[in-house]
């Protein structure tokens, strides 16, 4: 498990920020409408390079799923990017470390990335609302709330926000990620980079669960693995600190052609190992 660790830090210290755009950035307008705002800044944070907002904003844009790349995990990604007219706060250093007085920070830059989002029970059309090997997204008017930005340089940039309401402007538009069966030990797909595991288990077949020990949703066969070109990438390094030894995966078949028949699961280490490597 130590080596998958290492690969996927080593990965993702290159992708610590979010997307420069949304994946179909062609559906973002140049005519879009701020409905209502009543966005006020309440606190800045020098010491942590981050801006906090009271009220809320109504707008339009493009809502976005797809999994990007952090630190030191592959996460499913729900993301907001504003029209092209449309601005929204953010500031990208706070140059003066001798002073976190919030009248020392009063200007702002237009946000040219995406708002990460917490759903705050909001229902959402399939497959937005869901983990999948691909990327989805609808034209729509939504409110976000609690919204903040952290804004150390170019790397460190990030802003978040809680949605709370949505009206869908348009049909949503999907793309399923191509199957590669390349020889790099490395699929990259969207904002990710995942790692190509290898079978590793004395049996004919891994289970695949819902969760760590969790409900059996699909079987890994042996010789599709080995013999018949079934691909089985690593989302996360392990799942949780209570349930290490669980690896977070998507699992494409031999007969799969794309995302859309990827299953996603969690399969116990012991039964897998790194290409061309082992733990």
């Amino acid at each position: 498990m130590k080596k998958i660790i290492l690969f996927l830090l080593s990965i993702n210290l290159l992708w610590a920020f979010p997307p420069s755009e949304a994946y179909f950035s062609e559906l973002l307008s140049d005519d879009g409408k701020v409905i209502k705002n009543t966005l006020k800044v309440k606190k800045i944070d020098g010491g942590n390079y981050s801006a906090y907002f009271d009220g809320e904003i109504t707008l339009t844009g493009v809502l976005e799923r797809t999994d990007n790349s952090d630190v030191d995990i592959i996460y499913s990604a729900l993301r907001f990017y504003p029209d092209n007219n449309i601005d929204l706060p953010f500031l990208f250093s706070l140059v003066s470390a001798d002073s976190y007085n919030i009248d020392d920070y009063k200007e702002f830059e237009r946000l040219d990335f995406g708002v990460l989002l917490e759903n705050i029970k909001v229902e959402l059309p399939e497959p937005l609302n869901k983990r999948f090997l691909g990327a989805a997204a609808v034209r729509a008017e939504v409110t976000i709330r609690n919204y903040s930005i952290f804004c150390e340089g170019e790397a460190g940039k990030e802003a978040y926000g809680d949605l709370v309401n949505i009206k869908l402007l348009d049909d949503v538009q999907i793309e399923y990620f191509s199957k590669d069966n390349s020889a790099d030990v490395y699929y990259h797909a969207g904002n990710s980079y995942y790692i190509k595991l290898e079978y590793n288990s004395k049996d004919d077949y891994v289970n695949i669960r819902d969760k760590a020990n969790g409900k059996i949703i699909g079987k890994i066969l042996k010789n599709d693995m080995i013999n018949n070109g079934g691909l089985l990438l690593a989302i996360d390094d392990y799942y949780g600190s209570e349930e290490k030894d669980w690896c977070e995966v998507y699992y494409m078949p031999p007969n799969a052609k794309d995302g859309k028949d990827a299953i996603y699961g969690f399969v116990h280490v012991s039964q897998i190992k790194l290409e061309n490597g082992d733990y």
